[in-house]
């Protein structure tokens, strides 16, 4: 899953910045996880697993929570993987004191504060991977459609 965090009052959005093996690269992104199943962890449960991720990377809780695929509907990563993702938009969601542990071998950068032009600046300069893109261009359009941006 991956997760848009946005923030009405400044109307700009939480991104992180982390090592993507992939390419070799740091890049700008979303907070994103795989759900795990073990039900110690999150049993399966997109919706848990996507609050437990943005707390874990961008010390995130609370807001209000979209979901913005049809209730249930993953998109496949590619033709070649069948890797599904959920995508969420949360909405003032709110700073936590002592947020859950990164995973051991996550170094995450949190950006807070970064207005949609600069994210658009990102991703035109490549500084998001695709995933990233899809989710982030979603949430703008439901922003639009909530009347958070025009």
């Amino acid at each position: 899953m991956i997760i848009f965090a946005w923030n009405s009052v400044s109307k700009t959005a939480t991104l992180v910045r982390e090592y993507n093996p992939g390419n070799h690269k740091v890049m700008a992104g979303l907070a994103a996880g795989i759900v795990e199943t073990d039900p110690n962890k999150h049993g399966s449960d997109f919706d848990l697993a996507a609050r437990h991720e943005l707390e874990e990377e961008c010390h995130l809780s609370g807001g209000k929570w979209y979901r913005l695929l049809d209730d249930g509907t993953t998109l496949a990563m590619d033709k070649y993987c069948s890797t599904g993702l959920a995508i969420y938009l949360v909405i003032d969601a709110i700073k936590v004191d002592n947020p859950r542990p990164l995973d051991e071998e996550e170094d995450i950068e949190i950006l807070e504060g970064v207005p949609i032009d600069e994210i658009m600046k990102m991703i035109n300069r490549g500084d998001f991977n695709l995933v990233g893109c899809c989710a982030t261009l979603l949430a703008l359009e439901k922003l639009r459609e909530l009347g958070e941006i025009q």
